[in-house]
């Protein structure tokens, strides 16, 4: 009985949770049903995906870990509400693991949903007369490689995170909670388009297109990052997507100054898709409007919040 109604008080639990935060569980649990329902569960590679497999486990570790601080009270009250609400951020990036790691592109294969790289080839030849990583291959050069490397490795994680903990450290909650909506709707739209038009990018699918070699520092770094990457992780572009979501919802909050600065970033990230042979031009053009979406639907949704609030937090 104990166990059953701590179960059910579980659940209760988590129906209680705002949606975003009810995402990082629902979504994992779609992914490990399709799993199980397409039989890709059974091909488990582990020899490939030792970082993966790592990586949730750390997860899951932390999570205990976590669970036991919280219970014997070490955290200040500050701390303990990062604790809470920070972990759902890690808990959609394990989602993503959990794709690779079980093999979702198996359970693509079997439902017969067909690779798209050749639509987006089409999309990215009528707007451009080909697809736009081969039409600015001309423009790579030593340093313009090195910046793009810097933006598409770094400031990726570093606009959204950094605006999290910024928000954090200005103790305004609300607009915290407003990115971090932004952040999970915007990873788990995502996902869906990853499993509904799985592509396979430029640097994969018409690899030997291109003339001009990339020469891409940083090859360990590289191989590190493909070796968390699903198979058809391209449609809509989440470097595109995560970067512009976060611009627009928190546009309004920041200084021209700081507005400028998350402007280049999010530019240069885009770019950097398409000149390191990620994406195409068509998979950058949905995440831009998947961005706008997400921004569009939380701003619509939430009081509207200017500079004005972040000054009287920083002359506190």
């Amino acid at each position: 009985m104990k166990s059953l109604y701590h179960k059910t008080s579980v659940l209760k639990a988590i129906r209680n949770w705002p949606f975003d935060k009810q995402l990082v569980v629902i979504f994992p649990t779609l992914v490990i049903l399709t799993a199980l329902f397409s039989g890709s569960l059974n091909q488990l590679e582990i020899s490939g995906n030792h970082a993966a497999i790592f990586c949730i486990g750390l997860f899951f570790a932390l999570v205990i870990s976590f669970r036991i601080l919280l219970n014997k009270r070490v955290f200040t009250p500050r701390g303990e509400w990062f604790v809470r609400e920070f972990w759902p951020i890690l808990a959609i990036l394990v989602s993503y693991l959990l794709m690779r790691v079980l093999r979702l592109e198996l359970a693509i294969e079997l439902f017969s949903i067909p690779q798209r790289d050749q639509l987006m080839i089409q999309f990215d030849t009528l707007i451009f007369g080909q697809p736009i990583p081969l039409y600015i291959q001309h423009w790579i050069s030593p340093i313009f490689t090195l910046l793009m490397e810097t933006a598409y490795l770094h400031f990726y994680y570093l606009l959204p995170i950094g605006s999290l903990l910024y928000f954090y450290w200005l103790q305004q909650d609300q607009l915290y909670m407003q990115v971090r909506k932004a952040i999970i709707y915007i990873q788990v739209g995502g996902y869906f388009g990853y499993f509904m038009l799985p592509v396979k990018g430029p640097i994969v699918y018409i690899s030997d297109q291109f003339s001009i070699p990339l020469n891409a520092g940083h090859e360990i770094v590289y191989e590190a990052v493909n070796s968390f990457r699903f198979a058809y992780d391209c449609f809509p572009s989440l470097h595109t997507a995560l970067p512009w979501a976060v611009l627009f919802v928190t546009w309004s909050w920041h200084t021209p100054f700081m507005r400028f600065i998350m402007l280049i970033m999010a530019c240069s990230i885009t770019l950097s898709t398409m000149y390191l042979r990620y994406h195409y031009g068509a998979d950058v053009l949905a995440g831009f409007l998947w961005a706008c979406v997400v921004g569009f639907i939380i701003k619509s949704r939430n009081p509207y919040m200017s500079y004005g609030t972040i000054k009287t937090a920083l002359s506190k």
